[in-house]
């Protein structure tokens, strides 16, 4: 047995999904660290202000991209990690490829809308006269490289799908750590401004890219990506489709958050604009952290469910539920108590200075609640349950933080943005616990059911 696909199966629950977690968090921070990059450099330019709310308005956009993604992404990769569980390595094998043709597809598609209809969807997000041009720098060669860019999520968690963490680390790593060097060079050595921000981290996209790649053409991987696979499947594109809906519309709703922020935000100028920007670039550090710790849960809880090992998938879930709540907790501390230095490394402007901590410390205050939350759509998507994690998921930002936001900023403007997200959070985790607990119940279930379908077909065994 691969040492990797050891892990999945025999390595104790809480070291398993640690082992598996720590590079994929590594690997997520430091792309939270370069995607804040872009903002922190800009920020200092010669654009200034101007220039961190135009590369602000490009969050819906960019989330938009990462949805799309993601719908392919998490659904293939959750499927892998079951099927490498059951021991279908070539239904394995298709799945994958597979995932990475929707990818590509879906990434030309995104590329040529966004460059034919970017400018009106920039102003429909809250640019202005001032920001716009600005704006389009930056959002134009990004759509040029969406492709790249949407593959690259791709292949990150097909490689985590497997246990191969350490490699998916590697290629995020190097894309970060060269668009850290690329962003000075290109904004302020050759003056190119929000523009060059945008080129630094395309062009290190396009590195990664060809680093994860590698590892599937040098057979580094315990998937193999064949082209006599590459053709969609109706079942296969089904399966696919159903697992990742859930995360595909959590990413939509998360957009589209994003752009109602900034729309509520416009009347109250462009400085209000950069102050949200500021604080949602930066509070993805957070999320990369939590989103790591769930990517090292998922493969293990998925193998675990696909092999019919329930003793060791009750184990995974316990210790994924406390592994993430502490992890909350500490950056909810963490965040609150450094809210004002983190702010102020982005800006001198006062309004921002004065509004930028507030809204981090709300943003960060409820990421106990998100990190549950994430770890319950990442078990129904492990478990196959994709209604289960599309109601988690549509329950916590569409029917909930969307109309919270829309409320609260029509009856107490600024501070009703700021305010949102400790109340959409304190709402939405009880639908997280409700379904938690049906989750449970159903796992209990179907182990029953496991182990009276053994026994019967060892008692044939023996009369036999």
């Amino acid at each position: 047995m691969d040492k990797r696909e050891n892990v999945l199966r025999n390595v104790p629950a809480m070291r398993a999904i640690i082992n598996l977690a720590v590079p994929s968090i590594a690997g997520m921070v430091v792309m939270a660290v370069y995607n804040m990059a872009d903002t922190y450099f800009v920020s200092i330019s010669a654009d200034g202000m101007l220039g961190t709310a135009a590369v602000s308005l490009m969050m819906p956009l960019l989330m938009l991209g990462q949805a799309i993604a993601m719908l392919f992404a998490a659904g293939g990769s959750a499927t892998v990690s079951r099927l490498m569980g059951a021991g279908r390595m070539e239904d394995a094998n298709k799945t994958a490829m597979q995932t990475l043709t929707l990818i590509t597809i879906f990434g030309f598609a995104l590329m040529v809308a966004g460059l034919i209809f970017g400018r009106q969807l920039l102003f429909a997000f809250g640019a202005s006269e001032n920001t716009i041009g600005l704006a389009l720098d930056y959002a134009n060669i990004l759509f040029v490289f969406a492709p790249i860019q949407l593959l690259n999520m791709g292949l990150n968690n097909l490689l985590r799908s497997e246990g191969s963490a350490v490699r998916s680390m590697v290629g995020l790593l190097v894309g970060s750590l060269l668009n850290i060097a690329l962003d000075p060079l290109f904004i302020f050595t050759f003056d190119m401004g929000v523009f060059g921000a945008a080129l630094a981290t395309s062009l290190s996209q396009t590195v990664a890219f060809a680093v994860l790649l590698l590892n599937y053409l040098r057979r580094k991987s315990i998937i193999h990506l064949k082209m006599k696979n590459a053709k969609p499947e109706r079942e296969t594109t089904r399966m696919i489709f159903k697992i990742g809906l859930s995360t595909f519309f959590s990413q939509i709703l998360v957009s589209a958050a994003f752009a109602l922020i900034n729309i509520f935000a416009a009347p109250f100028g462009d400085e209000a604009i950069a102050a949200f920007g500021i604080v949602n670039r930066v509070q993805f550090i957070g999320f990369a952290i939590i989103f790591g710790l769930a990517m090292g849960y998922q493969p293990v809880a998925g193998y675990s469910y696909g092999a019919k090992l329930f003793g060791r998938l009750k184990a995974v879930v316990r210790a994924g539920i406390l592994l993430m709540i502490l992890t909350g907790v500490g950056l909810a501390v963490i965040f609150n108590i450094f809210a004002p230095q983190i702010v102020s490394g982005f800006t001198t402007s006062p309004f921002v200075l004065d509004l930028g901590p507030q809204a981090m410390r709300m943003n960060t205050f409820v990421f106990p609640f998100i990190a549950f939350t994430i770890l319950m759509v990442m078990t129904c998507q492990s478990l196959n349950r994709p209604f289960n994690a599309l109601i988690l998921s549509i329950g916590r930002q569409g029917v909930v933080m969307i109309p919270v936001l829309v409320l609260m900023a029509s009856f107490f403007g600024l501070q009703g943005i700021v305010m949102t997200p400790v109340v959409s959070e304190l709402i939405a985790v009880v639908i997280s616990i409700a379904v938690a607990v049906h989750i449970f119940r159903q796992i209990g279930r179907e182990h029953a059911a496991y182990d009276r379908e053994r026994s019967a077909a060892e008692l044939m065994g023996e009369e036999a």
